[in-house]
């Protein structure tokens, strides 16, 4: 005959637990208000931390054996005593929350896992922030990730209920600034800040500043800047709040600098209906294939989409630059006249009016509400020597016109140029002798003018410059990185070592400058460095690998997420 042998652990606790009930060998009495409870050392010392401290350290209470506890309810304690002797507590919406209090004192670990556990089968939008408070101030992480999780997931609903107001300002700075917070807008957020301030604007005018820091007011719309928050006393009371507001005013008013903007207000959350991307157009595949792709790589999903495909083969030396979240091609060795437009808000390509004069080996700038081309190359003249050209030809956006404005001092081609307070700088190039250049030339918008202004510390050509914080960087093919500054000197900010590219992107990405892929001899460079200017440290972006591309267009636009759908796969 088989004979089964119980378990010790559980009939130890039961003969307990029987001790207790029939109060045989108790030899402490704890005093909870009006009632005694009548328990054994040893247990209680053995389930509470608390406890045990208590009576191994001398205290008035391991000598009298009597203990004294203030705030807790007797029928709680009885509660968190049936747990201590049997394993099993009564929780329940009405005592959980007092029960998690006590249990958490007494240091109760597994007591206050199962509180958590219920608590957060409970979780509603009416009570996760009285939940999430009650979870921070005990150490309650289970239960304040998921109460805060659910703040986040919920919060057009939440930021209008009387205990959103309750927040501290630590708590209502972890919440607005949180990626996942899922609104449709950057207004709803807006919206939900005033209010909090206004529920205690004494107390808490002292974290406007702190508050419009955070917010991204360059993504709401400029009619909410302009009658929303412009017009709030605060911010006219506040220079550091008008340098906020007027950043996000010049988003909405400056399309043609958007893509330069690096401010950290400018970020859009995960369920954002829109998202940034650094978009490769065009170029050739490490076959010398013509290629029509458009790419787009995710920032936040650091992955590759493909896009809207151009219309057709671009060829060779086109350029192209950002208006907007437009972006616009020109010339290329297929077609010199083309120029082409993608519409980002459609995801799809349209032909504008052919230029003027066509061209390659060109740069183009955004401007105002105009796009300018200069210098360049055209095959088609008959005479090599004057094929360089110097006139600079504007494209009115609005009304899709060109017309001629100017001419550059030197008629130059495979230069750079950046714009600047309404000014385009045009750095090096080739000349029409074939000499390269160290010219600084400067077209002035406005005036129709164009000067010599300076010169490079050297002549170079197939330079790319870009506009980071208002400071202007030209970066040469042998990896001098320069300055162009407001005194209009060139200085050397930076020598990359092993660095030898031609035909790179350069955009803004993050707090740097990234430098895209590029052509190193025969060979197709595919990764990509990025400069800090304010560090000087240049390095290798882990993860971001461009496909194989030369000659290709690079640029940083905002756009929907519905158009990422495919993803690219490397071949």
């Amino acid at each position: 005959m088989e004979i089964k042998i119980p378990d010790v652990a559980l009939l130890l606790r039961d003969n307990i637990y029987r001790l207790y009930q029939e109060q045989r060998h108790t030899d402490i009495e704890v005093h909870v208000k009006s009632v005694v409870f009548h328990c054994h050392k040893t247990v209680l010392a053995a389930m509470s931390p608390y406890f045990d401290a208590m009576f191994s350290s001398g205290m008035r209470e391991s000598q009298d054996n009597t203990v004294l506890l203030q705030g807790h309810p007797p029928k709680h304690f009885e509660n968190i005593l049936l747990f201590m002797y049997s394993g099993k507590c009564d929780i329940n919406i009405e005592n959980a929350e007092e029960i998690l209090k006590s249990s958490s004192l007494f240091q109760m670990t597994s007591l206050v896992l199962m509180c958590e556990q219920f608590l957060i089968s409970h979780l509603t939008a009416d009570n996760c922030i009285g939940m999430w408070k009650l979870a921070r101030a005990h150490g309650c992480k289970t239960l304040e990730s998921k109460c805060f999780s659910h703040v986040l997931e919920h919060f057009v609903n939440i930021c209008k209920m009387d205990d959103f107001e309750c927040l501290d300002i630590d708590e209502i700075l972890s919440v607005i600034t949180h990626d996942d917070l899922k609104v449709s807008n950057e207004e709803v957020v807006c919206d939900a800040v005033f209010a909090w301030l206004a529920a205690d604007a004494d107390t808490r005018k002292v974290y406007v500043q702190t508050l419009l820091e955070v917010l991204r007011l360059p993504l709401v719309s400029s009619e909410y800047l302009v009658h929303e928050v412009e017009s709030k006393p605060f911010v006219s009371e506040n220079k550091r709040c008008q340098e906020i507001v007027k950043e996000a005013i010049s988003y909405h008013m400056l399309p043609s600098r958007r893509h330069e903007f690096t401010s950290p207000r400018i970020a859009f959350r995960k369920h954002s209906l829109y998202e940034e991307i650094i978009l490769v157009l065009g170029g050739y595949t490490l076959n010398g294939e013509k290629v029509t792709d458009v790419l787009g790589y995710s920032i936040r999903n650091k992955k590759w989409f493909k896009l809207g495909p151009l219309t057709f083969k671009l060829g060779r030396e086109f350029a192209c630059c950002v208006h907007g979240n437009d972006v616009y091609v020109s010339g290329g060795s297929q077609r010199l006249s083309n120029l082409l437009r993608y519409r980002a808000e459609y995801n799809e390509w349209q032909k504008c009016p052919p230029m003027m004069q066509g061209r390659r080996r060109h740069t183009m700038v955004a401007v105002g509400d105009s796009i300018f081309i200069l210098g360049g190359y055209d095959d088609k003249i008959s005479e090599e020597c004057n094929r360089t050209l110097g006139e600079i030809k504007e494209y009115q956006i609005a009304t899709s016109a060109w017309r001629s404005v100017a001419d550059l001092v030197k008629p130059v081609r495979s230069m750079s140029s950046v714009v600047s307070k309404e000014k385009v700088f045009v750095f090096g190039g080739l000349l029409s002798d074939d000499t390269e250049s160290s010219c600084i030339q400067c077209f002035d918008t406005r005036s129709h003018s164009c000067t010599l202004i300076g010169n490079l510390p050297f002549s170079c050509k197939l330079s790319r410059s870009i506009a980071f914080n208002r400071r202007l960087f030209i970066l040469c093919t042998e990896g001098s990185l320069l300055e162009f500054t407001e005194d209009m000197e060139c200085v050397l900010v930076k020598k990359i070592p092993c660095f030898s590219r031609r035909r790179y992107g350069l955009v803004t990405y993050h707090s740097g400058v990234l430098i895209v892929g590029g052509e190193a001899g025969e060979e197709i460079q595919t990764d990509c460095l990025n400069f800090d200017p304010e560090t000087k440290v240049i390095g290798v972006v882990n993860g971001l690998t461009l496909p194989s591309r030369a000659n290709f267009g690079c640029a940083k636009i905002v756009i929907k997420k519905t158009h990422l759908k495919h993803e690219w796969e490397h071949v």
